[in-house]
């Protein structure tokens, strides 16, 4: 975007055209106009500057900077002459140029280098001409008067090059934010549509997270159920085991056909309104508010309805079932008895549940193990590592580290108690699984990962910073620079002041005829210009006259005149003005 926005302003089209023969003509036209008023023949210079402007108004598209030197460059040589030949006016139009010029190179390019480079020459040739005219004056006073000039001078510089680049500057970047906007909007869309498809796909996710865990475990049961139907007797028994084994198949395909109408749901809309926010469902697994909250111990109790050999242990007070440490709990049991159930069939299933008390916080101990398949099992027992690649430990896992607690899942024998991790044990000791998981009671589901700042928040953040510095930098560094030149100028004004005043009493001692060094011994450093005063009185007929300061005041303080005449004094007297 860069790039093209800096190819439309670099070269001008037709309305650059128009424009620079516009400002082409006003700025010739004004420094005609004046050049006229304090020139005796202003043609020659009118018309060298008239074909100087031109050729810089052409070339302020391609090369800023080479436009801004050449009007500089005929500024600096106005005020060089003037500094050596007092006689010569100032054209104050001059200025003009410079300062639509220097905004024209701000506006256009990056690069500070050649500006400063620029100012920085033409202060140095401006101080060396102003020293090279009091040189030729050879009087100290006129030396510090030539450099309040040049201060002067510097404070010009400041005012038509650098305040003008520097807005030229932040209206570059305020138009690169201006023109970026449709190309902003344009990512924000497309960033729009991507945040959409990573919910779809994190809903989709939860989705299968919870057909790997309710359904799955529905089914399980229902296994469970058919085996201890398949191994039963003839008589009044099955009968019920299969009213029962029919139920729970109507139930897990009622919960089938919901959870595939959830992802018809979502895959019919583009941006899944009505999706889970993370910390509701999400990737978490948890249920939502408005899904029904049960105990461990009625999964427990349902699990051994359905033929399965379980027991629970609690120890300490329960957990709170609609708590997040109490669903993750009630995950975690429910994964264990379907792999128990799937993968160890005939084994006996033990569920432990210890409710601790710290100073940090209680926390929820899960410890659920099996004893290993029996040998009448049917079918061949694996490890639910090896059955499907632990897809629902590892969501378990995920789960509870999450939540900041610790999650361990490995073989354990009968002869130690089913603990999870444990070795195996002497001859005929059957290999069991065992899940163990320490959920805090201070955790919260966790939550999805907040997306990170786009990159087009940062590049519009970036673009607004830049615009605001270089906007302070406009304002606060001419401010600061002609602040500095303003301080110097009128401390050197001080010094020549104050310097520039005979103390009364000095004066009373002064009498006609005294010798001209006895005099001189007892003046100031500095003496007052002659030409700061507006009708003195007529100087004594032979003599040279000398002014001095009564008191350093502002405005139009009075001033001594001492004549001299014969190297003696030959009057003396007090000048009111104002």
């Amino acid at each position: 975007m860069r790039n093209g926005w800096l190819s439309r302003t670099a070269v001008p089209g037709r309305a650059g055209v128009v424009v620079g023969i516009v400002l082409w003509g006003g700025c010739t036209g004004l420094i005609s106009v004046e050049a006229g008023d304090v020139r005796a023949a202003p043609v020659p210079e009118v018309a060298v500057v008239a074909a100087l402007l031109a050729v810089a108004f052409v070339l302020r598209g391609p090369r800023p900077f080479t436009a801004l030197g050449i009007v500089l460059g005929a500024l600096l040589t106005q005020a060089v002459a003037i500094a050596l030949t007092p006689a010569t006016s100032f054209v104050t139009a001059y200025l003009v140029p410079c300062a639509v010029l220097a905004f024209s190179a701000g506006r256009r390019s990056e690069r500070s280098v050649p500006v400063v480079a620029m100012v920085s020459t033409a202060a140095l040739a401006a101080l060396a001409a102003y020293a090279l005219a009091s040189a030729r004056l050879g009087d100290a006073r006129e030396t510090l008067t030539g450099i309040i000039d040049w201060a002067g001078a510097v404070a010009v510089l400041v005012a038509i090059v650098i305040a003008p680049w520097l807005m030229g500057r932040y209206w570059r970047r305020h138009a690169e934010l201006r023109t970026a906007g449709w190309e902003i909007a344009d990512r924000m869309e497309r960033a729009r549509d991507l945040d959409a498809e990573r919910a779809r796909l994190r809903e989709r996710s939860r989705i299968a997270t919870e057909m790997h865990d309710s359904l799955g475990h529905e089914l399980a049961l229902i296994a469970v159920r058919a085996a201890a139907l398949e191994m039963a007797p003839e008589g009044d028994g099955a009968r019920g085991a299969a009213t029962e084994l029919r139920a729970a198949a109507h139930g897990a395909n009622l919960r089938l056909r919901e959870i595939i109408g959830v992802l018809r749901e979502n895959a019919e809309h583009s941006e899944p309104e009505g999706a889970q926010r993370p910390g509701e469902h999400g990737m978490s697994g948890m249920p939502t508010s408005g899904e029904t909250v049960e105990d461990v111990s009625v999964l427990v109790d349902r699990a051994v309805r359905a033929g399965l050999s379980a027991h629970l242990i609690r120890e300490g007070p329960d957990t709170d079932p609609a708590s997040p440490a109490g669903r993750a709990a009630h995950r975690v049991v429910r994964e264990a008895l379907t792999n128990a159930a799937r993968h160890a069939p005939g084994a006996a299933v033990t569920v432990r549940m210890v409710r601790e008390d710290g100073d940090s916080g209680g926390s929820t101990t899960v410890l659920v193990s099996d004893t290993g398949a029996t040998a009448s099992s049917p079918g061949s027992p694996k490890t639910p590592q090896a059955a499907e690649g632990g897809s629902g430990l590892a969501g378990l896992r995920t789960l509870v580290e999450g939540m900041g607690g610790d999650f361990n899942a490995g073989g354990s024998t009968e002869a130690e108690g089913g603990g999870p991790g444990g070795a195996v044990g002497g001859s005929g000791r059957r290999r069991g699984f065992g899940v163990s998981a320490r959920i805090p009671d201070t955790a919260d589901a966790p939550a999805d990962p907040a997306p990170a700042g786009t990159e087009t928040a940062r590049r519009l953040h970036g673009a607004r910073r830049g615009a605001r510095r270089r906007l302070a930098a406009a304002l606060a560094v001419p401010a600061a620079l002609v602040a500095l030149v303003a301080v110097a100028g009128f401390g050197v004004l001080w010094y020549l002041g104050t310097n520039s005043v005979l103390p009364p009493q000095d004066y009373a001692r002064l009498s006609i005829g005294q010798e001209r060094a006895a005099v001189e011994r007892m003046l100031p450093r500095f003496d007052y210009p002659a030409d700061e005063l507006v009708d003195p009185p007529p100087v004594p007929s032979g003599a040279t006259c000398r002014y001095y300061l009564v008191e350093w005041e502002n405005g139009l303080p009075p001033v001594y005149r001492l004549c001299f005449a014969d190297d003696r004094l030959a009057a003396k007297d007090r000048i009111a003005r104002g």
